[in-house]
């Protein structure tokens, strides 16, 4: 009885998925859309938001990987500028409330600077604008290294774009023989 029954829902499930054409008499079976991520655009965003520039290679766009490359690493050397920045002033912070003499735990130009400002008042000015600017780096950062895997999914999907020959359209008008709107017209555009 389960048998029969199971065979009768695959049956059907599969009338469901194919509708006959009358013209032609032939079986015309309906793909499943798919997630936005199957196929080969998916594959090269996930590709590429795992290791910048792997879905533009994938994509065998070779001339976008400087532009990547140097989006990303100029992204990335900034955040990493203004991280250390803001370390720097958080220990000098910290330091001139407490009361102890400031030694920076890494050797920075910015840290040679902040030896000489002394007021915990200024310091903490300091810090926190450098803690705004830190934050907005990382937004930044994820930005670009977001917008590189969207650039991947894009190209992937204008690889797969057919265009014809014919890129003309026309122009023309069209009047209606509509007896309740008789002086309706319009302008059409074909392509």
């Amino acid at each position: 009885m389960t048998i029969t029954l199971m065979l009768m829902m695959f049956v059907l499930i599969i009338q469901a998925q194919t509708e006959i054409d009358s013209s032609s008499n032939a079986v015309v079976i309906k793909e499943k859309k798919g997630s936005i991520f199957a196929g080969k655009p998916g594959k090269s965003m996930i590709m590429s938001l795992i290791i910048p520039g792997t879905g533009q290679i994938y994509n065998k766009s070779y001339l976008r990987l400087p532009f990547v490359y140097g989006a990303v690493g100029g992204m990335g050397a900034v955040m990493v500028i203004n991280i250390q920045d803001y370390n720097c002033l958080k220990e000098a912070y910290i330091a001139s409330v407490d009361g102890t003499p400031f030694v920076p735990s890494h050797n920075s130009k910015f840290c040679d600077k902040v030896m000489n400002i002394t007021d915990p008042a200024t310091l903490r000015i300091l810090r926190d604008d450098a803690n705004v600017v830190r934050q907005r780096s990382i937004l930044l950062f994820a930005l670009v290294w977001l917008a590189q895997g969207i650039d991947a999914y894009v190209d992937a999907h204008l690889k797969e774009f057919n265009i014809s020959d014919d890129l003309s359209f026309e122009f023309t008008t069209k009047s209606f023989d509509d007896p309740v709107a008789p002086m309706r017209m319009g302008l059409y555009v074909s392509f």
